[in-house]
């Protein structure tokens, strides 16, 4: 592994400017599962790590009705996982705690750093998308506010400018009278990235859709919000043909690829029996 500074600034500014002036040979470090496998593997070369644990109000969990959750960048799975206002309010993202890594790994992971590695199997992003997060980021021209789904770019690529970090993800207030169901099919239960990773929240009244979320994971080069689907089921009602039908239309809107974990054809397959099972268990 190629030898690099650690820099330990103390304020949010401060590790913007170290970032600026390594130019993108320099990451932010806040848990550092992904990152220093990289690192080793010597998948990336850095000359710098900039080690956020020292600056303060980064790793704090904060809940109120009026203004939802806000989950620090250095607040660890762990810590989630333990978070009434997580288990009472948001019930999809403690589902997906459950399934994060092992106890080692969540008590150092964080949900910040999870969707900034931008995995396209990533256990974060499918809820952010559902409960439509947006993420608060910093950099040296100061901060700015982006939609979770507007951070990613591609496989293992955000949209962070090389001076930013993400110091804080929003999610709003539960919306009332909501149900929903997160699958993520996996060859193991624990320590496992998912094969096929499904969510949704919705909404229904007298019979048929008022509002519905479908979000897709490990079937594209990024998650995503399945957008067609949605139109569709908004436009029928919900029963169990309409389901199988919808779970046609996610299956068009994906692009899985073949790898050690299973073939393309067989996500397609598992992407329409997961967003029926999904829909279904979401209905009243």
């Amino acid at each position: 592994m190629k030898e690099f500074e650690m820099i330990e600034p103390r304020t949010r500014e401060e590790a913007c400017q170290w970032l600026d002036r390594f130019k993108g040979k320099a990451r932010p470090y806040a848990g550092g599962t992904d990152l220093l496998v990289e690192l080793k593997a010597g998948r990336v070369k850095l000359d710098a790590l900039v080690n956020l644990k020292s600056i303060r109000d980064l790793g704090k969990i904060r809940f109120s009705a009026k203004n939802g959750l806000a989950v620090g960048a250095l607040a660890t799975w762990t810590e989630l996982l333990e978070s009434e206002a997580v288990s009472s309010h948001y019930p999809l993202l403690r589902k997906a705690c459950e399934s994060m890594g092992s106890l080692q790994i969540r008590n150092v992971a964080t949900l910040a750093g999870n969707i900034c590695h931008a995995s396209p199997a990533a256990n974060g992003p499918i809820p952010l998308l559902l409960h439509e997060a947006v993420c608060l980021i910093q950099g040296i021209n100061g901060a700015r506010i982006i939609p979770v789904g507007k951070l990613f770019a591609g496989v293992q690529k955000n949209t962070l400018k090389h001076d930013e970090i993400v110091t804080e993800i929003r999610l709003p207030p539960p919306p009332a009278g909501a149900k929903g169901s997160f699958h993520k099919f996996a060859h193991r239960k624990a320590m496992e990235l998912p094969v096929v990773a499904v969510g949704a929240l919705c909404w229904t009244l007298n019979g048929a859709w008022s509002e519905v979320r479908l979000a897709l994971g490990a079937v594209a080069k990024k998650p995503f919000r399945a957008q067609k689907t949605e139109k569709f089921l908004m436009k029928n009602k919900s029963d169990e043909k309409t389901l199988r039908l919808a779970a046609e239309v996610a299956a068009g809107e994906c692009a899985p690829i073949t790898d050690l974990r299973a073939s393309k054809e067989y996500r397609l397959e598992l992407v329409k029996e997961l967003v029926f099972r999904t829909l279904k268990e979401s209905l009243p």
